[in-house]
């Protein structure tokens, strides 16, 4: 059970298996339709954080070159920058979000 819920069933999902089983069933495709499910949430999850990576290491880039071009004591404003980056960005700068089991 703990392993199960380790690779990401739901308690949901666990118990339609149990009760399908318990009922004299053979829920094995079920699960296995299941399991396919969640290794593509984390496959998309995945690609999610590698365009998160990919954002953050453009900021830290560009706060970079604001904290070299201040002057000594000078703010840089880089939270301020943020603003300007999001709205300019194609995408989100964090699209990973686990979706929630049903």
């Amino acid at each position: 059970m703990q392993r199960a819920l380790r690779i990401g069933f739901s308690l949901a999902e666990l118990a339609e298996v149990l009760k399908a089983r318990d009922a004299g069933g053979a829920p094995c495709r079920r699960v296995y339709e299941l399991a396919q499910d969640k290794l593509k949430g984390i496959d998309a999850d995945i690609e999610a954080l590698k365009r998160t990576r990919r954002y953050v290491k453009k900021v830290l880039c560009d706060w970079k070159q604001r904290i070299e071009s201040a002057g000594s004591g000078e703010k840089s404003h880089l939270l301020y920058s943020l603003t300007d980056a999001v709205s300019k960005a194609a995408t989100p700068p964090n699209l990973f979000r686990r979706k929630k089991s049903t």
